[in-house]
């Protein structure tokens, strides 16, 4: 029994060495460090709930050795931030895996770094996994929970599997405190966007509008089965459904023939889809059914 948890102590710790060189400490608020993921030679990986500043951001590589970053950019609602260093790096990137591949009851290893820059690290099981969720209009490609501690600085640090792979980035800024991961390939999407244009562009329809009730004489002469639609209060000049030419009293009935109940489940349809896609939009105009192919634009979130 003792030569099985020898054997296994060994190769959690060779785990850690392996991408220990590849995990910094970020001090980017007064008084508190997080920790970060050298993703490219002059880019890092970290949390966006803990940077508060853009500029003169210290990262600590290891004991005694401090460079500068700024902000490159983040995305507050998936709690991605990116940061380019001054200079490149020479600390290894890190070897990201497949987070698909995870099962609940894995071996996880979440690894940060000490603003003396010395490594730290927690252990547990792989909790919980669910499919793609969403927070605010960030589509997340798989929620994991592992059961470990997340201690004070973990944020933005690494969790690897026992081979020492990136299966997402630690962070505490999301669900309330509560310790999850995000996972490799959204943080592979987010930060490819980030590092290309300094933000994450959300598709938007360039519309205002609010639920109302469809009258039973409208929805017989109109054809439709749903009580229930959304008013165009607002169309933005010279957005996507204004070119599209969506009018001010329209009431949409459904977004690429899907229904929808509310105007949250809207968002999500939207969220689902990529600037530059076509989408058909349903419309009640005048008691008649009008059909619109509208152009998803972009619109930056701070």
């Amino acid at each position: 029994m003792n030569g099985i948890l020898q054997q296994v102590s060994k190769e959690v710790s060779s785990a850690i060495a392996k991408v220990s060189g590849s995990i910094v400490a970020v001090d980017g608020r007064s008084g508190h460090t997080s920790s970060g993921i050298v993703w490219r030679k002059d880019l890092i990986l970290t949390a966006a709930h803990a940077v508060r500043r853009d500029a003169a951001i210290g990262v600590i590589l290891a004991p005694g050795q401090t460079i500068v970053a700024r902000l490159a950019g983040r995305d507050r609602s998936s709690d991605i931030a990116l940061l380019r260093t001054d200079k490149e790096m020479d600390q290894p990137t890190m070897p990201f895996g497949d987070s698909a591949s995870l099962s609940v009851g894995d071996f996880s290893i979440a690894i940060a770094r000490t603003r003396r820059g010395n490594i730290v690290a927690s252990s547990g099981i792989i909790s919980g996994l669910m499919g793609e969720w969403q927070v605010g209009q960030t589509r997340i490609d798989q929620f994991i929970r592992p059961d470990l501690t997340l201690y004070p600085g973990f944020s933005g640090g690494a969790l690897v599997d026992a081979a020492g792979n990136l299966m997402g980035l630690n962070t505490s800024g999301l669900l309330r405190g509560k310790p999850i991961a995000i996972p490799s390939s959204t943080l592979t999407r987010i930060a490819e966007e980030i590092a290309a244009s300094g933000h994450v562009a959300r598709p938007y329809i360039g519309l205002v509008m609010q639920p109302v009730e469809i009258p039973q004489s409208l929805r017989q002469s109109a054809g439709i089965e749903s009580s229930t639609g959304l008013l165009v209060m607002n169309v933005e000049p010279g957005g996507p459904s204004d070119t599209a030419g969506v009018l001010l009293g329209d009431i949409l009935m459904k977004l690429d023939g899907k229904a929808f109940d509310s105007l949250h489940d809207l968002q999500n349809l939207i969220a689902g889809k990529k600037s530059g896609d076509t989408a058909q939009l349903d419309l009640i105009r005048g008691g008649q059914r009008v059909e619109k192919i509208i152009k998803i634009g972009s619109r930056p979130l701070p």
